[in-house]
């Protein structure tokens, strides 16, 4: 299963004899819609009907459009959804019975648990001492969130997002040890144009993409979250579910193309389409990369949609929720 990568102004999207059809002015490719899991649209004058729209829902294939920062504007997929009625009420009744506090944990542990593998996995490749002393500080904040005890939620998730903070600061500065000078990069700036962060912010725009279908379609809101405090219009769910990923998904790959001789093109304080198309290969191929946890192996794409059925089941009170750590 693949997922088509739109990048070209002007491109017409149609569907013939189970065929999808992409035409262009340089001429017409046609993939088998049973080998499309989805489709992402990076630029503006793409054209799609109506009758192309109900041929890729009703074949459970994703469309996401993205804006020039790699952020969904648009996710469409089927509408059907499992559970969604008992899912939600519960989602919205954890925030009263005590299950939220252990969800933005569980999410807090889970992210930083990653982020100290994706270290340990740098330290094994480059063999810079100071990206063990990083780890065992990240793994040291990661066990002071699984301590804290609050009836709170309030005051749960400021603690934990100071604590998350103290992390990234060593996390980050770490990861510029392994990357080479030249590309500018001296830890995580969500405004910052050198290539690197540039790539992480759109990296992190088709993570979104994924985690959005993922937390809709087992029923849940994505709209109400739990570590990220809600805001009219954000699907903050999203967030959430998104900061378990981030190392394993987009951190990793990105680190990993940069360190391989990657070069990107930065126009006007963004990516070009060239080098956005790069970034969302480099995302998409990690997403099928496969790494074990819960005693199970799976592509990091399969990880989102499990991570996601088991909040929705621990919500209703039909499972546990345990932290979702990698082994790497």
């Amino acid at each position: 299963m693949r997922t088509l990568i739109i990048r070209d102004y002007g491109i017409k999207l149609r569907v013939r004899k189970g065929l999808i059809v992409i035409q262009s002015r340089k001429g017409s490719e046609v993939v088998p819609l049973g080998e499309v899991e989805s489709i992402l649209i990076l630029t503006s004058g793409v054209s799609i009907t109506s009758k192309v729209l109900r041929k890729l829902t009703s074949a459970g294939i994703q469309l996401a459009v993205a804006d020039s920062r790699g952020m969904p504007v648009a996710v469409i997929h089927h509408p059907f959804t499992t559970k969604t009625v008992v899912t939600r009420r519960a989602q919205y009744e954890s925030l009263h019975n005590g299950k939220a506090l252990e969800v933005v944990k569980v999410v807090a542990t889970s992210k930083l648990g990653n982020q100290a593998g994706l270290l340990r996995r740098l330290r094994r490749a480059t063999h810079i001492k100071e990206l063990t002393e990083a780890e065992e500080r990240v793994l040291a904040v990661a066990e002071e969130v699984g301590r804290l005890r609050t009836s709170s939620i309030e005051e749960l998730r400021q603690r934990v997002m100071n604590l998350e903070a103290e992390a990234a600061r060593t996390y980050w500065g770490a990861l510029a040890l392994t990357l080479p000078k030249e590309l500018g990069f001296e830890g995580r700036d969500q405004e910052g144009v050198d290539p690197v962060n540039a790539a992480l912010n759109y990296g992190y725009g088709i993570l979104y993409s994924k985690a959005w279908s993922s937390v809709a379609l087992v029923g849940l809101d994505p709209y109400a979250g739990f570590l990220h405090v809600d805001r009219s219009g954000k699907p903050v769910l999203v967030f959430d579910v998104v900061e378990v990923f981030r190392p394993v998904a987009v951190d990793y790959p990105i680190v990993k193309a940069f360190r391989s001789g990657a070069k990107l093109a930065i126009k006007s304080g963004l990516l070009d389409y060239e080098s956005r198309a790069k970034v969302a290969r480099t995302v998409l191929e990690g997403l099928k990369e496969k790494f074990s946890g819960w005693g199970e192996v799976k592509e990091v794409e399969a990880w989102i949609k499990t991570f996601s059925l088991s909040l929705a089941s621990y919500l209703r009170g039909d499972s546990e929720l345990r932290p979702l750590v990698f082994r790497w």
